[in-house]
């Protein structure tokens, strides 16, 4: 962000490639289970930090969460009989915390949703791809001559930046992908330069890449970023393997 400026109303002032990190400072048995008080802080300020409280279980629902990456994760096993023993707890909080800093040191996992939204649930508690699509069919209302299809499976790690299978209405059997991406908070061009930036976009692409698809819609509307590729499904490598299961 430019010096000085003020932010937009409604502008994403939150980067989500900042790190976090997270240490258990404490825990507390109750009758019938044992709650993790933990610290986590965004980026290196001490004053950027919040306090947390987990049970085993969230825990045991996160890591089932993330095995769909196919990563060996040490979360400790579940233990049903004397997992209210001192000496227990203070092992097994000793095993969560080395969890917890393999998550948050993994590039891929520390900037997933699951992870953010556990660490950080008052900031990671929309749903994006709704948001987006909100956005996306208000956006269309004035461009008739396209159709939103369906939301496609997450691809890459961009949390906020979600992506779409479209269609022309007179052409119903071509598809198109179309990408959504809120500006963030580093967006200091102003409108009018980033709308020229924009729109040399497509002809970018095709130069550089001569032998990938281009680009054939990219411009910006409300602080939001869209951009469109004809869709191959058996033709650019990138799209051959975003359609496979793999988690991004």
């Amino acid at each position: 962000m430019a010096f000085m400026e003020k932010p937009p109303a409604g502008k994403v002032l939150l980067d989500d490639t900042v790190p976090l990190t997270a240490a258990i400072e404490a825990s507390q048995s109750l009758q019938s289970h044992t709650e993790y008080i933990i610290r986590v802080q965004r980026g290196i300020s001490v004053e950027n930090s919040w306090q947390i409280i987990r049970r085993y279980s969230d825990f045991d629902l996160l890591n089932n969460s993330l095995q769909i990456a196919g990563l060996s994760l040490p979360l400790p096993p579940k233990k049903l009989i004397g997992n209210m023993d001192r000496e227990f707890i203070a092992e097994r909080q000793k095993g969560l915390q080395n969890y917890l800093n393999v998550i948050t040191t993994n590039h891929i996992l520390s900037n997933c949703e699951l992870v953010k939204k556990f660490l950080d649930p008052n900031n990671y508690s929309a749903n994006y791809t709704e948001i987006a699509l909100q956005h996306v069919s208000m956006f269309f209302r004035s461009e008739p001559k396209w159709e939103v299809v369906e939301p496609l499976k997450d691809i890459g790690w961009r949390i906020r930046k979600k992506y779409f299978l479209m269609k022309i209405k007179n052409q119903p059997k071509e598809r198109l992908v179309l990408s959504w991406a809120d500006l963030g908070p580093d967006k200091y061009l102003s409108d009018k330069d980033l709308q020229c930036l924009i729109k040399l976009l497509p002809s970018c692409l095709v130069s550089t890449r001569p032998s990938i698809l281009g680009a054939d819609d990219v411009f910006t509307v409300f602080f939001v970023g869209r951009k469109s590729w004809t869709y191959s499904k058996n033709g650019e490598l990138y799209w051959i393997l975003v359609q496979t299961e793999v988690v991004p």
